[in-house]
């Protein structure tokens, strides 16, 4: 029972801990190394994005340094989570994780709108 009780107490810290660690290794690793070409396999990938190689860099590009800010707030929310001891801290770092996914994706999408018509010309 001790056992059971001290290693659900570890569970939780330690995933708000390792996921915040690749997060920001993957944060680091898009930014630091974006898609250089047109691809199916990585990078933002809408049919949008796809359509030219200018689009496809600019979406990248803010893609990646939007997903490194969301990643560098997430470690420090869960650095907060931790110490704060907060009841359930992995659905409240779970949905920090998911709206900051979600303020990234839509910003992105924000801005290729404003910076491209739907031919994929510059505006």
């Amino acid at each position: 029972m001790i056992h059971r009780l001290f290693h659900n107490h570890l569970e939780e810290p330690i995933g708000i801990i390792v996921c915040s660690i690749l997060f920001l290794i993957v944060a680091f690793c898009y930014k630091k190394f974006p898609p250089k070409k047109i691809n199916h396999l990585y990078g933002f990938r809408t049919r949008r994005t796809m359509a030219n190689q200018e689009i496809w860099d600019v979406a990248n590009h803010r893609a990646a340094n939007n997903m490194w800010k969301y990643s560098i707030i997430l470690t420090i929310v869960g650095i907060l989570i931790l110490l704060l001891d907060i009841p359930h801290p992995m659905i409240v770092f779970l949905v920090v994780l998911f709206v900051g996914l979600a303020i990234s994706i839509w910003t992105t999408y924000k801005y290729v709108d404003s910076h491209f018509d739907k031919n994929g010309n510059k505006k």
